[in-house]
């Protein structure tokens, strides 16, 4: 039998994003009503990933919500910001797995950045498969997020994306890759260890197992958040 769900991935993918609170996980798929799960603890956010892994697509709220919401988060709803994500992808029609081939340049080029940062002195972020691209996730002290600065903080993440596309965008051009937004506070992303079912699959695009390309201890990043919070538009 196929092997659908990597329970030492999610594990994993659990601690990066270091919630404080409630996880929620949304369950995904095209054509059919959206499912969210509000989880308290490790063990049953495992549980709802193995059990719904290669039914629907899973996804969690990346940033911390606010303790003891019962219903899906909206950007008033979080509360702080811990975990910084790129999200590489190959360009190709939408809902359409990627090639082998499509998804080695992606790696390559998550890589490249990977590199650039160790080299320009941060924390190395980690790296995982997402089944058809690659995300680099990079662990930041908790900023804090509040009705004050809930404008600001969004427009700060959207200007790392921005100057992210400039400054690799040699990278992503050779490689026919791009980066997602992924900067809106209450963004999802895909649980490692649970198989991408996006689009129709076939011998040559099939379905992927998301996983883990590195897995060294995450260690926030004061200098990052420093460098961040310095971003001018």
């Amino acid at each position: 039998m196929a092997v659908t769900f990597l329970e030492a991935d999610a594990r994993f993918f659990y601690k990066i994003l270091d919630h404080h609170h409630e996880t929620e996980l949304r369950l995904l798929q095209r054509g059919k009503y959206p499912i969210c799960k509000i989880v308290k603890d490790e063990d049953r956010f495992i549980e709802v990933c193995r059990n719904w892994s290669g039914r629907r697509n899973l996804y969690a709220v990346l940033r911390e919500r606010q303790p003891g919401l019962r219903k899906p988060a909206t950007m008033f709803d979080i509360v702080a910001v811990q975990i910084l994500v790129l999200d590489i992808d190959p360009i190709r029609a939408p809902e359409t797995p990627a090639t082998e081939d499509e998804l080695s340049h992606a790696i390559e080029v998550g890589h490249h950045i990977a590199d650039w940062f160790e080299r320009s002195g941060y924390k190395r972020p980690l790296l995982a498969i997402t089944g058809n691209g690659v995300c680099l996730y990079f662990r930041i002290p908790r900023w804090q997020v509040t009705d004050t600065n809930r404008y600001a903080v969004t427009d700060t993440l959207q200007r790392f994306e921005s100057w992210s596309r400039q400054q690799f965008r040699t990278v992503l051009t050779k490689h026919n890759c791009q980066i997602d937004s992924m900067y809106d506070l209450p963004r999802i992303g895909r649980v490692i260890g649970t198989l991408n079912i996006k689009g129709e699959p076939t011998p040559t695009r099939p379905w992927r197992l998301a996983k883990w390309l590195t897995k060294h201890p995450p260690v926030e990043d004061a200098e990052l958040l420093k460098w961040l919070q310095s971003l001018k538009s």
